[in-house]
């Protein structure tokens, strides 16, 4: 008894556990977010693009600094000591607008971040509803493919019968007995891609977890009214064409800082100050200034900079024009393909009900005797294969509906809906 005991419980331990975990969208998002490495890295991004900002600011502000020294002597064997210690400041009055335009230039640069942030949250999420997509559909999947095991192991018994009676011949029998085992062969198949989808899915949203998610919710698009959108007024809120139009911002800036090397300088400076040849030091000091330089050749630096910039701004605005030819293009190839989709799966959906309709007539039609076995094959094999292709026009439609959504720089947006 005790060795049986043992040998369970060696199994038990050898032997693979199946772990499920039920998840909806709301917490696939939440994870998501939560998880997902790219999302912490583009935050830490855009986090750096906020301190560039901040730092920029500092040139409106005057350098504080502390000093001291301590010193000693001796010359002629005269022996002395030195000690001082004070506060100064500097401020820069005027630069060629440079201080100006570097916090216009940075402003413009964490604009950018956040139109890229977007973007990769936008990614991120189609991504994950992609994902889960395929997984809503490998359930579905699986239902479906069990169903037509059924009706397929039904067909074949009522051919046995026929067979039986001598009313259908031997290859008729095969056939059906054939299509069993491919409905058997597609349910295993289906039931396969659940783990593949899966992985998927888990990957997507920053897990590494050895599991399996389950979920019953299911691919519905509900809601397929559309009407022609103002694709001028879609394009200007994408993420690439804000930061297409950021970067003429930028570079303005730059041209703006390259042509103030032309400029004078200009700063002010102060301070006090104790000294003495002993501590702690008790004789005070002051100084201000005002100081101004003006750089009269550097061997053609200044020219070249301003020609660059003005190129680089030129660059910009032709990406511009460019960017927004692009982005029209795929809008509307986007939503003529989400159009497509819709309208497939309202066609799928009548034409199932017809050849469901159609199958139950046939049905009854070739057991009374009615109908030919192959005019009762072909309208079954119809029927079941309408089934499959209205499963699929739904994930189709639900994939357009998500890429429709990252086109536009959309965030999390269920899927199912």
């Amino acid at each position: 008894m005790k060795k049986t005991i043992l040998i369970l419980l060696v199994f038990a331990l050898c032997a693979p556990l199946a772990f499920g975990e039920k998840i909806n969208w709301e917490t696939i998002v939440r994870q998501t977010t939560e998880k997902n490495p790219s999302i912490k890295s583009a935050e830490l991004r855009l986090e750096n693009a906020k301190q560039s900002y901040n730092r920029s600011l500092s040139g409106f502000m005057p350098s504080i600094s502390l000093s001291g020294s301590a010193s000693q002597s001796e010359r002629d064997k005269n022996f002395s000591r030195s000690y001082s210690y004070g506060l100064n400041a500097n401020l820069s009055i005027f630069s060629g607008f440079e201080t100006y335009n570097e916090v216009k230039q940075k402003s413009a640069e964490l604009k950018a971040a956040q139109a890229d942030y977007d973007r990769i949250i936008s990614d991120i999420a189609y991504e994950t509803a992609t994902q889960y997509i395929n997984l809503m559909w490998a359930y579905e999947t699986v239902e479906l493919s069990k169903h037509i095991k059924e009706r397929r192991t039904e067909n074949k018994d009522m051919i046995q019968l026929k067979y039986n009676s001598g009313n259908v011949d031997v290859g008729s029998l095969r056939r059906v007995e054939a299509d069993v085992e491919l409905s058997s062969y597609d349910l295993k198949k289906a039931q396969r891609y659940i783990e593949t989808a899966s992985a998927a899915l888990l990957k997507a949203i920053g897990r590494s977890d050895e599991i399996t998610l389950e979920t019953d919710e299911k691919i519905l698009i509900a809601d397929r009214s559309l009407s022609t959108p103002d694709y001028a007024g879609i394009i200007t809120k994408t993420p690439e064409y804000m930061i297409a139009q950021l970067d003429i911002d930028i570079y303005k800036a730059q041209s703006s800082k390259a042509k103030g090397q032309w400029w004078p300088e200009v700063s002010i400076s102060g301070g006090v100050s104790r000294y003495d040849n002993e501590w702690a030091p008790n004789k005070q000091g002051w100084d201000a200034g005002l100081s101004l330089s003006y750089p009269l050749f550097t061997g053609g630096t200044r020219y070249a900079d301003v020609q660059i910039a003005a190129n680089l701004l030129k660059i910009a605005d032709q990406n511009l024009k460019n960017t927004t030819n692009a982005l029209r293009a795929r809008a509307i190839s986007y939503f003529n393909s989400l159009t497509d989709s819709f309208e497939n799966i309202t066609t799928r959906e009548h034409y199932l009900s017809a050849s469901q309709l159609q199958a139950e007539i046939s049905q009854r039609k070739y057991v009374n005797g009615l109908s030919t076995y192959q005019d009762w094959y072909s309208i079954e094999n119809d029927y079941i294969s309408s089934q499959k292709t209205l499963l699929d026009a739904k994930k189709a439609a639900a994939l357009e509906k998500a890429a429709w959504h990252n086109f536009k720089g959309d965030g999390f947006i269920d899927p199912g809906k």
